[in-house]
């Protein structure tokens, strides 16, 4: 874990909360950049002129800790910007997005680029980008305003998209981005069949979470999976785990780590082995379960349960069917059945608060038990633990 002296260590004690969310390109969902908002801890912009961080001067070492990308989305206040420019060149793509009143600032070259949101705009820059909030507009206003945003703007990004019909609006006019949680909601349709990978991967969900499975008969599950005991093993031996001696075989491994703790990480290897989804829904299935296993404590529960509980929660997603149907199917524990479809119980109430963050509800967040500022950063944690692990994973 990064010292509080380290450039992340001074990200986590800034007072207020920070969130990241994925800017995808709309026509194949790769993630083109990130976008970091730093909000106080009511969940509201900070002033113009709020007190520059001291983290500031480091921010170009320390947002790679928590996005493997090199361009950025930046929403910070006029002072953070300029403090920003100031600083040395960075290896970073910095992207501002400006408020109505705001103006971009002198820079070298390309240096920087700047965005604004459909509704602040006035005219049109060529060089920036728009914004347009899809909860803000009908139809109707997007089909009028949509050629002159396009003759204006270099590039458009929808923001607030958070179904699959707004996900439809985008590729159908051409936008060029698109961010929002359409993403980690199932793509349901009617007589749509399970694809046999997924009917497969849905028997071995089941044979894991058996609670009377025996020590023998999990490594056997996972040995008949060839691709998935390779991955395990090859994970458990990297880095990421640090363990004191090489693991050469799954029995080995369970008498190590224990069944429970395999269980767990075997299901994360098996869901992340979904190839027609997105990367980032593999990402944001990691880190709700290294969030809600943070909450943990603050819930007063089984650290374990908390992890699965994050983990399950992206199935529906994962699978494209309705999560109710899918949990029918395992054998989970009565507590993980109610976490998961009423956000019930301590590992219910640790989901909610992680959905929550992700989601940017605010009023949520703040009247959460837990206090904003661990949860904020507990929610930095989750971000970079994720990222190192989808970088072995991806390796």
């Amino acid at each position: 874990m990064p010292n509080e002296q380290s450039p992340f260590g001074l990200l986590k004690q800034f007072s207020g909360l920070i969130h990241r969310q994925p800017l995808f390109i709309t026509n194949r969902l790769d993630v083109d950049s990130y976008h970091f908002s730093f909000l106080d801890q009511a969940g509201q912009p900070l002033p113009h002129d709020a007190e520059v961080p001291d983290f500031i001067s480091e921010l170009s070492d320390i947002l790679p800790t928590v996005s493997d990308h090199r361009k950025v989305l930046l929403s910070v206040p006029a002072s953070w910007r300029e403090a920003i420019s100031e600083n040395r060149v960075s290896i970073l793509q910095y992207t501002f997005v400006l408020q109505q009143d705001d103006m971009p600032i002198a820079a070298e070259g390309d240096r920087f680029r700047f965005a604004r949101h459909a509704k602040d705009s006035t005219d049109g820059n060529h060089d920036e980008l728009l914004l347009v909030n899809m909860q803000q507009f009908n139809i109707d206003e997007l089909e009028k305003n949509m050629t002159d945003w396009q003759a204006q703007y270099h590039q458009l990004a929808a923001i607030g998209v958070n179904d699959q019909s707004d996900y439809g609006l985008c590729k159908t006019n051409q936008l060029n981005f698109c961010q929002g949680s359409f993403y980690t909601l199932p793509s349901v349709s009617d007589g749509k069949k399970t694809s046999p990978s997924l009917q497969t991967l849905t028997e071995l969900l089941v044979k894991l979470q058996n609670p009377d499975i025996e020590a023998e008969e999990l490594a056997d599950t996972v040995n008949q999976d060839v691709t998935l005991s390779y991955k395990l093993l090859r994970l458990i031996n990297s880095a990421f785990f640090g363990l004191p001696r090489e693991v050469s075989s799954t029995q080995q491994a369970i008498v190590m780590l224990g069944q429970n703790k395999i269980k767990t990480w075997a299901s994360l290897l098996g869901l992340s082995g979904i190839d027609d989804k997105p990367v980032e829904l593999r990402v944001v299935a990691m880190t709700r379960a290294r969030m809600c296993e943070l909450l943990a404590k603050y819930h007063k529960g089984q650290a374990e349960l908390f992890f699965a509980a994050g983990l399950f929660s992206t199935l529906d997603a994962l699978m494209d069917s309705p999560l109710s149907s899918l949990i029918e199917k395992l054998p989970l524990s009565p507590e993980l059945k109610d976490a998961l479809l009423k956000l019930e119980g301590p590992a219910g109430h640790a989901l909610l608060d992680t959905l929550s963050y992700e989601r940017g509800d605010w009023e949520a967040v703040v009247n959460s038990p837990v206090p904003a500022d661990a949860m904020g950063q507990i929610y930095l944690d989750a971000l970079s633990w994720s990222k190192e692990l989808n970088s072995q994973l991806s390796s």
